[in-house]
């Protein structure tokens, strides 16, 4: 008898872990496997609205905070105040006004492509490869709504390097 009540244990445990990695208890359908592949959807439509973004270059030697506003169609635009440490000591603020494109894969990875205009009339270009990392689905006509995003931008940043940012998007607006 204890033998067959041990044995059932054992099995039990077993069918709980094959159901469990299994994904069988899953609660979110949006992910993508080990390999890659999409499980979800994402596109261009999965960015769409207000998100509050703050970005930092080279430790502390630069800190950023903004708004972006996606299209949901590829188009995007930002205003960004840097602060960043000032030739001679102290801080300085730098404002930036930006329109661009991007484009996202299914499996929501993507690039942004920004053409900046700061305070000074001084005009660059700027691209960022990025990374879904929050959804949820229900967004434009049940699609996958990107909550969370984080970027890295290409080129060496205007203060310093490497420059990093985040988006969180800003529900209701």
């Amino acid at each position: 008898m204890q033998r067959f009540s041990f044995s059932m244990i054992v099995l039990g445990l077993v069918a709980i872990v094959i159901a469990v990695t299994s994904g069988a208890f899953s609660s979110d359908s949006n992910f993508v496997n080990a390999k890659g592949k999409s499980n979800s959807g994402f596109s261009v439509g999965s960015l769409n609205g207000s998100y509050a973004s703050s970005g930092a270059a080279g430790g502390f030697q630069s800190r950023s905070v903004g708004v972006t506003t996606f299209d949901g169609n590829g188009g995007v635009e930002r205003f960004v105040t840097i602060n960043a440490a000032a030739d001679g000591g102290g801080r300085e603020l730098i404002y930036v006004v930006s329109t661009g494109t991007y484009s996202v894969g299914p499996e929501g990875m993507g690039s942004i492509e920004f053409n900046n205009i700061f305070a000074s009339g001084a005009e660059s270009s700027v691209n960022y490869d990025f990374v879904i990392s929050k959804s949820t689905r229900g967004g434009r006509n049940g699609a996958v709504q990107a909550e969370e995003i984080t970027g890295v931008q290409r080129e060496p940043g205007v203060t310093a390097s490497p420059v990093e940012e985040y988006w969180t998007r800003r529900e209701g607006l």
